[in-house]
């Protein structure tokens, strides 16, 4: 599913904040101003790299308005360097936290903006809160979500225990990495699920949320459906419907704005020209995506390996969701 991966993370933080809500919301800080009231205080083992992520609300990483960067150069070939004063293995909490880069590479050592003033997709934002989750938890992201959600829209049990440590990222294609479902796992020794150079973490492994899931596409058309229902499973209502709602629906500001078509994970499509206003998608690298238009009951799920230019990926998702909908006879 490549960054579709994305969405079904975000139906996880829907059960968590609905589950933890006493502890937990969307304004609550994920650095926090001290260890003592982070979620994440392992972020604070070191001095913090840039005083603004102090401000980072768990909305925002979610409407990717973190202000963190983008790249994702794990098998880079350039040199890797801690920063000065900052020590730790080179994986990948470590760096999203800014402790270490790879030369000439931009890293996560400063944020692109003030938390909240900007949009930048990034997956490290969403690594931290999964993090904080488990942490909370005291569960990885698959087997929470699994024995929640998706055993009951009759996913495999291996998407719960499946844990892929080899993650071949750099590749002609980036092909999908295994016909077998689950997360990719990540950051321990002997690892290379989206770590660097196989180095222990004192933070142990973590389910690397932002892009490993491989599925069939059957099942990936169970998730959309289930986001279809807004969290509805024949008779269960297994996410809340409030979340899946605010989910896919444009991200608003604090200072009432909606400048991007995204939500908590969510790609919204409301300006495609002959498509219902009302849709929205999942996107993964390679046009591993889904479609859902609730007022057409319809869910499309694509997968591939095709590795286009950004602009001939917006134009191949535009065009073939145009396609079907003109093609669904009561919508003529």
């Amino acid at each position: 599913m490549k960054s579709s991966a994305k969405s079904v993370f975000s139906t996880a933080v829907g059960l968590f904040l609905d589950e933890y809500g006493d502890k937990v919301d969307l304004d609550t800080l994920l650095v926090g101003t001290s260890r003592r009231d982070s979620l994440i205080p392992q972020i604070w083992d070191q001095p913090l790299t840039d005083e603004r992520k102090k401000m980072i609300k768990v909305k925002n990483v979610l409407s990717m308005t973190s202000g963190h960067e983008s790249n994702e150069p794990w098998l880079a070939p350039s040199p890797r360097h801690h920063y000065p004063g900052y020590s730790g293995s080179y994986q990948m909490y470590e760096y999203c936290f800014g402790w270490w880069h790879f030369e000439g590479i931009p890293s996560h050592h400063t944020l692109l903006f003030e938390p909240g003033h900007g949009f930048n997709y990034s997956s490290f934002g969403l690594e931290q809160l999964a993090l904080a989750m488990r942490n909370i938890t005291g569960e990885e992201v698959g087997p929470y979500v699994y024995d929640r959600v998706l055993k009951h829209i009759g996913m495999p049990i291996g998407i719960r225990d499946n844990q892929f440590k080899e993650v071949p990222y750099r590749s002609e294609k980036k092909f999908n990495f295994s016909v077998e479902p689950g997360w990719g796992r990540g950051g321990s020794l002997g690892c290379n699920a989206y770590g660097s150079d196989r180095s222990a973490s004192p933070y142990g492994y973590n389910t690397v949320v932002s892009s490993t899931f491989p599925c069939t596409a059957r099942d990936y058309a169970r998730l959309g459906y289930l986001w279809l229902k807004r969290g509805r499973w024949r008779n269960q209502q297994l996410i809340p419907d409030k979340w899946v709602k605010n989910a896919t629906k444009r991200f608003t500001r604090d200072d009432g704005e909606t400048p991007s078509n995204y939500g908590y994970a969510f790609w919204i499509q409301d300006e495609w020209r002959n498509v219902p206003s009302d849709a929205f998608m999942t996107q993964g690298n390679n046009l591993n995506d889904s479609y859902i238009i609730p007022s057409l009951d319809l869910v499309v799920v694509r997968q591939g390996n095709e590795n286009n230019t950004s602009e001939g990926r917006a134009y191949f998702r535009e065009k073939v969701i145009e396609k079907i909908v003109e093609a669904i006879p009561d919508n003529k």
